[in-house]
């Protein structure tokens, strides 16, 4: 009876370790998705960003013009030189940022796998265990019945 509890207890180690891997498979995918996305939300912040100079720098063009001056050269060529620096800045900045949120997600996502990896380890060595547990069970028993027979 014992060994039957130690293989059923073994059975049931290993099932829950299964299941342990494939939650922390799921948080792999979940995690990959995570990153993908935050590369997509990175672009499109980017992109917003460059719009929003451009509409800056048809207003910084448009108040100069109207004041009459020359847009071609001095403080009005520098302060359009000076607003394509800042907003390369800013994008890098952006990109930078994004960069580092996906290396997380990358490195949640590998912690994930190795999760998982150990965990089907484990459920592989329940079974084992549970084996080897069940065989020992055996023999005591069927030593101690070799004992009370020549006894």
């Amino acid at each position: 009876m014992t060994a039957a509890g130690q293989g059923y207890a073994a059975l049931q180690s290993a099932a829950a370790s299964r299941y342990e891997a494939r939650v922390a498979d799921q948080n792999a995918r979940l995690e990959n998705e995570a990153a993908f996305r935050e590369t997509e939300n990175t672009k499109t912040a980017a992109l917003a960003h460059y719009r929003r100079v451009a509409q800056l720098k048809g207003e910084q063009r448009v108040a100069q013009a109207a004041n009459g001056v020359s847009l071609d050269f001095g403080s009005a060529a520098d302060v359009a030189a000076d607003t394509d620096m800042l907003a390369r800045e800013d994008v890098q900045r952006i990109y930078d940022t994004g960069a580092e949120n996906v290396r997380g997600f990358d490195i949640s996502a590998s912690n994930y796998r190795s999760s998982a990896k150990a965990s089907r380890f484990a459920a592989k060595g329940a079974i084992v265990k549970g084996a080897f547990d069940m065989a020992s069970t055996a023999l005591g028993g069927a030593q101690q019945y070799s004992k009370m027979k020549a006894a």
